[in-house]
């Protein structure tokens, strides 16, 4: 598709639809970047680069499809970035932090986002009108204050999200609440086991099978391979309560482990493709869950020397 003719036949119609709804709308270019964008209400500044990129290489006939859900996408992101990103308080009241899959590499927007183990990433979001409105590179350089500053308002409110239900998995005692952002307490979790009074010296086994829940049992040096034995053999049921309810809510299927000095690292491995029915079957036999949980754990070198496993 000619790009002459995306910017002089296509484009109008969503700058059209836009101006109907009461915005004023500037097409710009950032030169240095290569990049499309828009500017709403001369204040808010909005990438449409990919949407222009498909719309070069897609046939007229599907254009307007492409462009319709950006109209109250485009909307919303004027309105937040002139209620909330430009007022200091009301950012610090509305801003969480937020777990997403991935790296910067599939979520080339989100390039100030935190690493976690399992190829999880923290980033920020608003608690918000948007359910789960998560912020992109783009929105925080509107911002006044700094990512450090933000993510740590972020984390302070996330903490203080109340935990609506405390019952036992097995093993695991689990938190969970309608919060979609239950989960990034785990990024606190010296305050998350202080205000909860769990009782940890030797570190803490966690998953995060979904936003909403967290999932956690003390070490027991003691008894440290039935530990992870147990744990391991539980650990699909949460996961697999999640799936019956809605399969793209998963988050993760591995447990965590940490440690009395603050660190943090995966103790399994859940992509052997022999686990797919351990995860998705509450039905197999007992010989299939033993060799699923032998391959499925697979702590590293300093947590078997700190436990003396073998």
């Amino acid at each position: 598709m000619d790009p002459e003719y995306v910017f002089n036949k296509a484009l109008p119609y969503l700058t059209g639809r836009l101006e109907d709804a009461g915005l004023t709308v500037q097409v710009g270019f950032n030169k240095a970047e290569g990049t499309i964008f828009l500017l709403l209400n001369d204040s808010v500044k909005c990438s449409i680069h990919a949407l222009v990129t498909n719309l070069i290489s897609t046939e007229p006939d599907a254009h307007r499809d492409l462009m319709d859900p950006w109209v109250p996408y485009l909307i919303e992101r004027t309105r937040i970035g002139e209620t909330i990103l430009n007022k200091p308080d009301e950012l610090r009241r509305l801003i969480r932090t937020l777990f997403c899959n991935g790296d910067a590499a599939t979520h080339p927007h989100l390039s100030y986002a935190r690493k976690f183990p399992d190829g999880l990433a923290l980033t920020l979001s608003l608690d918000y009108e948007t359910p789960q409105f998560r912020l992109i590179d783009e929105q925080l350089a509107q911002c006044s204050m700094s990512v450090d500053e933000l993510f740590d308002y972020a984390q302070t409110n996330t903490d203080d999200i109340p935990i609506e239900h405390i019952r036992q998995y097995g093993p695991f005692t689990c938190m969970s609440a309608q919060s979609p952002f239950v989960t990034a307490k785990v990024a606190n979790l010296p305050e998350l086991m202080s205000r909860f009074l769990i009782d940890a010296p030797h570190g803490l086994f966690f998953m995060v099978p979904a936003n909403h829940m967290i999932c956690y049992a003390p070490a027991d040096p003691a008894n440290i391979s039935e530990q992870l034995t147990t744990l391991a053999d539980f650990s699909r049921l949460p996961v697999i309560a999640t799936i019956m309810q809605d399969p793209d809510a998963v988050l993760s299927r591995n447990i965590f482990y940490y440690s009395p000095e603050g660190t943090y690292e995966t103790i399994t491995q859940d992509d052997n493709p022999a686990l797919e029915e351990f995860f998705t079957n509450p039905h197999i036999d007992a010989e299939t869950v033993r060799t699923c949980v032998e391959q499925y754990l697979s702590p590293s070198p300093a947590f078997r020397a700190r436990f003396a496993l073998p």
